[in-house]
């Protein structure tokens, strides 16, 4: 199984079985905000920084469009197994 490193991401979204994380990353040449479903008990806060290395996997999801209507198809990242350090200072 391939492991992920993110770092400096940010929690975006809670949920009951963990949380989305948001961090930047370069993409041709241009920063964008990349999307990822931690799976975890652990609790914390909208806002709050995270450093998380875990178990990486894909999924294709789909949802209908608010801009369009129309339904599209993603794949999202997912990382379960994390560990996840609060703050900067996270030793990994």
């Amino acid at each position: 199984m391939a492991q992920i490193k993110i770092t400096d991401a940010t929690v975006a979204f809670l949920n009951s079985k963990g949380f989305t994380a948001k961090a930047q990353v370069m993409v041709l040449g241009e920063m964008r905000d990349e999307y990822y479903k931690i799976w975890t008990d652990e609790k914390f806060s909208e806002g709050d920084i995270v450093e998380i290395v875990g178990d990486l996997s894909s999924r294709v999801e789909e949802f209908t469009s608010k801009r369009t209507g129309n339904l599209e198809r993603t794949a999202a990242i997912h990382v379960n197994n994390p560990m996840i350090k609060a703050g900067s200072d996270a030793p990994f």
